[in-house]
């Protein structure tokens, strides 16, 4: 059985220094794929995440800002805009994911424009099939089930496949915290 690998979402108004202190406990404790970061973020701090092998995915800002940030991509969390506009104004090998909420469609079209990833809230899917599950069966791109995930929860994801998982945000309150979260999930996911 492959363990999904983790997709980290740091908090907005985490400071750099612990945002990083944080994501390196992680990465040790874990195989860590990526992390949402915002803008308040420093040059330096992206090259740190990246050091320790993270894509870095700046949320909802102008392209220029990934490029200014040397940043892996953009995270978006409107379906307003198109993917093709935005893959013109960033650099050319830079990441992009779309937040689809719980839509399907928007799912699918992210996915015809060239996203890199689709992000779904599978917590607010109140109808129908497992959304991370039916992406898996269609679609050739990763999902991303972007609501922290419990050890509870665990137990309805799993047999969905899931490429990734994000940890409970309770991981960004100390790096003690952020292995500990990271290894319960493992834990728990492998049994």
């Amino acid at each position: 059985m492959t363990v999904p690998r983790f997709f980290l979402v740091a908090p907005k108004e985490l400071d750099g220094k612990s945002l990083v202190a944080c994501a390196k406990a992680a990465c040790a404790a874990g195989d860590c794929a990526s992390v949402i970061v915002h803008e308040n973020i420093r040059q330096e701090e992206v090259a740190e995440l990246q050091g320790l092998g993270l894509a870095v995915l700046v949320a909802d800002v102008e392209p220029r800002i990934v490029s200014r940030l040397r940043a892996d991509g953009l995270h978006i969390s409107n379906t307003e805009f198109a993917i093709v506009d935005l893959r013109m104004s960033l650099p050319r090998d830079s990441m992009v994911g779309l937040d689809c909420g719980t839509s399907r469609h928007a799912a699918m079209e992210a996915s015809e424009q060239g996203a890199d990833y689709v992000a779904f809230h599978q917590h607010a899917q109140t109808i129908g099939e497992p959304l991370i599950g039916w992406w898996n069966d269609i679609a050739e791109i990763p999902a991303v089930p972007l609501d922290p995930v419990t050890l509870d929860e665990l137990a309805k994801l799993k047999p969905q496949k899931p490429d990734f998982l994000r940890p409970m945000d309770e991981m960004w309150k100390g790096p003690e915290d952020a292995t500990r979260v990271i290894a319960s999930l493992l834990a728990t996911y492998g049994t």
